[in-house]
C-alpha cells in the first residue's frame, strides 16, 4: 500500500477532502434552489410571450442565430433538443414546453426544500439549462453563472439538514446524519467564487470608466441597470470612492479570501458590495448567487446561527 503524501501534497488532500461542517452548503442549497424556483415563478405572467407559441424563440432565423452565436456559452446536447421542439407543430410543442416548465417549478421547489436533493437539483439546473437554450437573451448572465454554483451544491450533502428528507427521517426514528462532511464540493465552490471575482476583477483593470471612477455613476443613471430613476448628477462626486473601492475589492478578493486574518472582514465587504448594489441596481439574481458564494468564506459558527437546530 502506498503510504500518505506528505508536505504540501498531504495538506492540498486534507483541505480538500477533510471533513467539514454542512452549513455553508445547505445555505448555498436555499438560497440557490429560491433563485431557481422563483425566477421560473416570476416568469408565469410572460410565459407565453417568452418560451410560448408567442415567443419568437421558435422561429428559424432565431434558432440559428441561438446555434451560432451561443452555442459555446450553452450547454450544447441541449441544443438539439430544443431545435427538435422547433419543429414540432406548434400546439404539441407548447403542450410539451409548459409540462417542461411545470417540472422546473417542482424540481427547483424540492432542491429548495431539501427533497431528494441531488436527483431533484440535478433535474432543476438540467431544465434551467434547457430554457436558457430556449431563450438565452432573455435573462440576464446571472443565469449562466448559477449552473456551476449549483452543481457544487447537488454535489454535496446539502439535504442532510434543513431539509424535508431530514424531517422525514426523524419521522422514521432514524438517527440524524452526521454534521460533518466532506469538503470538496465547498472546496470548489470557493475556488469558483475566487476565480470569478479574479476575472472580474482583472478585466476591467484597463477600463476607463473604472480607472475614471465614473462606473458607478453610469450604472445608476443607466435606463436598464438603474432600480431607481434619479438624478444622480448631483452626486457624481461622492459615487466615485465607492467606485473606486469595488474597483479595488474584486481582485483583492481572490486572494484575500484564502488568507485567514483577511478572510471574514473580506466576505464582509463583498457581502456588504453586493448588497448595496441589490439595493441601487437591476442586474438579475446576480447578487444572490454571489452572495452564496461568498457565504463559504464566512466563519461556520455564524452560518449555524442563521439555519434553524
Amino acid at each position: 500500500m502506498q503510504a500518505r503524501g506528505s508536505g504540501s501534497e498531504g495538506r492540498l488532500g486534507d483541505w480538500f477532502f477533510a471533513l467539514t461542517p454542512l452549513h455553508a452548503m445547505v445555505l448555498n442549497r436555499i438560497l440557490l434552489g429560491g433563485v431557481l424556483f422563483l425566477h421560473a415563478a416570476s416568469r408565469l405572467p410572460e410565459f407565453d410571450v417568452v418560451y410560448g407559441g408567442e415567443s419568437g424563440a421558435w422561429l428559424a432565423p432565431y434558432r440559428e442565430f441561438v446555434d451560432i452565436a451561443l452555442a459555446p456559452q450553452l450547454a450544447l446536447p441541449l441544443l438539439p433538443a430544443v431545435s427538435a421542439l422547433a419543429g414540432l407543430a406548434p400546439p404539441v410543442r407548447d403542450l410539451l414546453v409548459q409540462g417542461l416548465y411545470a417540472a422546473l417549478l417542482m424540481t427547483s421547489l424540492a432542491f429548495l426544500l431539501g427533497y431528494r436533493t441531488r436527483p431533484t437539483g440535478c433535474a432543476a439546473v438540467v431544465l434551467h439549462l434547457f430554457f436558457l437554450c430556449v431563450h438565452p437573451f432573455a435573462d440576464w448572465s446571472w443565469a449562466q453563472m448559477i449552473v456551476p454554483f449549483a452543481l457544487c451544491v447537488v454535489l454535496s450533502r446539502s439535504g442532510d439538514a434543513v431539509s424535508i428528507d431530514a424531517w422525514r427521517r426523524r419521522r422514521r426514528g432514524e438517527p440524524a446524519l452526521p454534521r460533518m462532511v466532506p469538503a470538496w464540493p465547498m472546496r470548489l465552490l470557493q475556488v469558483h467564487v475566487a476565480a470569478m471575482y479574479f476575472h472580474a476583477g482583472f478585466a476591467r483593470i484597463d477600463d476607463p470608466a473604472w480607472l475614471n471612477g465614473e462606473v458607478l455613476f453610469e450604472a445608476l443613471s443607466h435606463a436598464v441597470f438603474a432600480r431607481f430613476a434619479l438624478d444622480w448628477y448631483a452626486w457624481k462626486a461622492v459615487l466615485v470612492p465607492f467606485a473606486y473601492v469595488a474597483f479595488v475589492l474584486e481582485p483583492v478578493a481572490a486572494f484575500a479570501l484564502w488568507v485567514p486574518r483577511l478572510r471574514t472582514a473580506c466576505a464582509l465587504a463583498l457581502l456588504a458590495m453586493h448588497a448595496t448594489l441589490e439595493l441601487l441596481t437591476n442586474v438579475g439574481w446576480w447578487n444572490f448567487v454571489m452572495a452564496g458564494g461568498v457565504a463559504c468564506f464566512l466563519p461556520t459558527a455564524w452560518l449555524a446561527r442563521l439555519l434553524p437546530r
